[in-house]
This record gives structure tokens, sequence and C-alpha cells, in this order.
């Protein structure tokens, strides 16, 4: 049954940090939104994020997610459904989009955080949309050669972070030995994904040192190509980061099972053949297209990137059809602080657009 369809300035798919971002933006500009988030707590992946400072912040934007669910919560302009998933859109007469809305799985028996489960289908009438889907962080497993799933030891760098958030780390003796290899899942012309994710230095790095912190002992060795420039701050932490554990500039071709743990097989510059055995090796996975990156372009007549996000890579927040904007990294790897910022850029268009196609109505 489908309830009396509502009606919606901005309609907002994604309730990550980008979606509550740009909502709670459109709130602070005095205009109501609708939020849809397919799982049964909003949040995103930023859920499962634990802060990485030591010393001083470490600006890696996990400590941001509690306010936007406080600020969202409290805001009566922002109307929230969880478990609630986009099945059709078309262009309404005029400006705007109709998009049907269906209950994804069961309903949570309680409500997990702010809004509350569709309770039903709803066709919602909405003069713009704001798409905030986020990316799909590759399967570790799609690199073979690099041990997961099949080789005891190796692990990926969020299932590392679980085991932070969780307190498992304390509950068990921390390696004494572990090294992180960076761009599985990006710039590989095999998998062909010859995109950078551009996070995963800062993200590889800020976990190892938050390790560091806890076993100032433990010996890291960080496999990479290069590491990506974050600025000037960025340059600083770097430099101590230098000093606290190995930088190894070669990409493992393989990760195998050895003795007393997993065994990185890697070539120094000079050409070198190497193998290191370690307590415990971090795959750190590359960003890619959102899941449902397909699905909602055919949905809403949208453009995609050369490497498949959503969007037009050369324009902010355009998505290639009239009143649909794209925010955080549904449109190309951002981090949380860079997610949030875009999406004040994006329902800043989306406000721009209403204002606009309500002054045409009028003419």
């Amino acid at each position: 049954m489908v309830n009396t369809p509502p009606s919606t300035p901005i309609l907002i798919l994604g309730g990550g940090v980008a979606g509550l971002a740009a909502a709670v933006d459109l709130a602070r500009r005095g205009l109501a939104c609708t939020l849809a988030e397919r799982e049964p707590a909003l949040g995103g992946r930023a859920r499962d994020f634990c802060c990485k400072a030591v010393s001083a912040c470490a600006r890696c934007g996990a400590c941001r997610l509690a306010d936007l669910l406080a600020e969202a919560a409290a805001r009566p302009q922002i109307t929230i459904y969880t478990q609630a998933l986009a099945t059709s859109a078309r262009p309404a007469e005029g400006h705007g989009w109709q998009v049907e809305l269906a209950p994804a799985g069961p309903a949570a028996p309680l409500p997990i955080g702010p809004g509350q489960p569709l309770p039903g289908r709803v066709s919602l009438a909405a003069q713009a949309v704001i798409l905030a889907v986020g990316p799909q962080p590759f399967d570790p497993a799609g690199k073979s050669s690099l041990g997961y799933g099949r080789v005891p030891g190796v692990i990926s760098a969020l299932e590392l972070e679980a085991r932070l958030v969780q307190g498992a780390w304390e509950q068990r003796p921390a390696p004494a030995k572990l090294a992180f290899i960076q761009c599985v899942g990006s710039r590989d012309q095999s998998l062909g994904r010859l995109w950078c994710s551009r996070v995963c230095c800062g993200y590889a790095l800020r976990l190892a040192r938050l390790l560091k912190a806890s076993r100032p002992d433990m010996d890291i060795a960080f496999f990479h190509m290069d590491v990506q420039d974050y600025g000037r701050a960025w340059e600083e932490e770097l430099a101590g980061l230098r000093r606290e554990m190995r930088f190894v500039r070669a990409m493992p071709g393989e990760v195998a099972a050895g003795a007393g743990g997993p065994e990185v097989v890697f070539a120094l510059a000079e050409g070198k053949q190497m193998r290191e055995a370690f307590d415990l090796v971090v795959l750190s996975q590359g960003l890619g297209p959102p899941a449902g990156a397909g699905a909602l372009a055919q949905m809403f007549g949208l453009a995609r990137t050369q490497d498949g996000f959503l969007g037009r890579a050369e324009e902010p927040v355009a998505a290639g059809a009239a009143g649909v904007f794209v925010a955080g990294a549904c449109q190309g790897p951002r981090s949380l602080t860079e997610s949030i910022d875009h999406a004040g850029l994006a329902a800043a268009a989306a406000a721009a657009y209403v204002a606009s196609t309500k002054g045409a109505g009028r003419g």
C-alpha cells in the first residue's frame, strides 16, 4: 500500500556524514528536507571510526558525527526515515522529482538514533535531490596475492579499526611487528582501478600512530608507492611519523603464510628481492564508487566520472540531471571532513536551485 504522497523541498538519499551535513546546512538556512537512509541507523561507516588523536587532534573527523546526529535530531525542519530505499524516480511536472521509497528490510524493533523506520511505500515529491550515498571500500579478497581470507594474520584496515573501537585490541596480546600495505584496490592497472583513493595514506598512518602510542616498542612498516599530501599541517605531522615507523617505498607482490606469521614479499628500488615476516599485516583498502552507483545513475539519468563515481569530475556538485546534486564521497574519494565540507556546497546549490524554480514558477 502506498501512503498519501508527501512532498519536501529537498530529498537527501544517504544518512552518513555527508547526508547529515547537507540536512543540517539546509535546516540552518530555514529549508525543510527529508533524509532517507537505507540502514537502520544513521552515520554510515563513520559509526565504526575511532578518534585518532594521540597528544593532539589528528583531524580525522570521527568526532564530528556525534555533533551532526545531535543537531539533525534537534532540527524540526529535518524529517528522517531509516531503512528507506529509493526504488524509482521520474521528473515531476514543471520542476523536481517524484521518488518512490520502499522499506529496506524488516523494521528494527526500536528506532536506532534519530529518525524512524519508513512505515511503508512512499511516493515523495521533491523539488531537488541530494545524493550522499557514500563510497564502497574495495574487498581485499579481490587482490588474492596479498593473502586476505586465506593467510592467517592478514586483515583489512577497517577490521583493525573495528578491533580498536570494540576494545578487542586490549583483550589480546598486541603484535610486536606490524605491516601496513597501501593502495589495495587503488592505482592498480591489473584490477582496472587506476584512481588514487586519496584518504588511505593519512588513514593508515594515523591508525599506526595510535597503535604506536599504546605500545612504543612496536615495529611498524609502512609499504607505499608514495605518500599523499594533505597540506602544510600534514607535512609537519608526517615528519614525526617518519621517525616513529619504517617507510618502505615498495609495493609487495605477495603475502604468504610463514612459520611464525604472514611474510611480505617485495622488491627494493635497486631490485633486491626481500621477504620479511610480521605478526600482523594490514591492507589499506581503496575507495570505489557506491555499490548502487549504476542503479542510481539509471534512475535519475545521471552522469558518471571516468572512474564510475556519480556526477561530473570537473563540476563541484552537479550530477548531470536538473535538480540533482552529489555530496561527499559518492562523487570521488574524500575524507570525513572533506565530505562534510562538500555536503555544504551541495546544500547551497540545492537551496539555490529550489529558489530559482520558485521564481520561475511565479513568472
